[in-house]
């Protein structure tokens, strides 16, 4: 009897640890969930397909650019959800072939229109993500002089040997935030009433991470 006692005991911690260990990691994966959180989705989406660029990847750019701020304004005037500065949406909109409007740079529509073509501009340049970030950040001038110096790798860039430490951080993060949503957000954006739901998406991202971790034990 004492033996089935202790095996009961033992059963128990072992029930009582699992339900622990899903509650924590549900807890964790909600708080993950509430943070990494994006709006302006459906527009997000929109131009991003209009340009054949990953909406996660956007989604990532637009974080680390304005943190989804529409209002934000940096100390150089760069403006709106892709912080664009006048000379580099001027050019945009050359690019893209709109007229352009300096009072539209906070509009979020004509906003990620130039934004994201330019990024796509830039992508088509280089035909690589982490150049095309740089650019992005630091000018296409200073990429391609350091790919002339052979300071980066064209083929195979590695991000830690870019000399502007702001750029470096920035191709760092937006990587590293993109990493990060396609996780939580594997099969591609919802729409906005699936992400503004917070309980639904924790929910969804945990069976998510059940599955994965079922599909890699069996």
């Amino acid at each position: 009897m004492k033996v089935l006692k202790i095996i009961g005991k033992v059963f128990g911690f072992i029930i009582l640890a699992i339900i622990t260990l899903i509650l924590a990691t549900y807890g964790i994966i909600a708080y993950q969930t509430s943070r990494t959180q994006i709006d302006y989705q459906d527009e997000i989406t929109e131009y991003s397909e209009k340009y054949n660029v990953d909406p996660i990847l956007t989604a990532s750019i637009v974080k680390v650019e304005s943190d989804f701020d529409n209002d934000a304004k940096s100390h150089q005037g760069a403006q709106g959800l892709m912080q664009l500065l006048d000379e580099t949406a001027r050019h945009s909109a050359e690019v893209v072939g709109i007229d352009y409007y300096p009072e539209k740079l906070n509009d979020i529509d004509y906003n990620l229109n130039l934004g994201v073509g330019y990024y796509n501009y830039l992508y088509n340049y280089y035909n690589n993500r982490k150049l095309a970030l740089a650019a992005y950040n630091g000018g296409v001038g200073n990429v391609d002089k350091w790919i002339k110096q052979g300071i980066i790798d064209k083929n195979n860039p590695d991000i830690s040997k870019i000399p502007f430490d702001e750029t470096r951080q920035y191709v760092t993060k937006v990587e590293a935030t993109y990493d990060v949503y396609k996780t939580f957000y594997k099969d591609s954006l919802q729409d906005n009433n699936t992400l503004t739901n917070l309980e639904q998406l924790s929910y969804n991202n945990f069976m998510k991470f059940v599955n994965q971790i079922l599909f890699n034990v069996v």
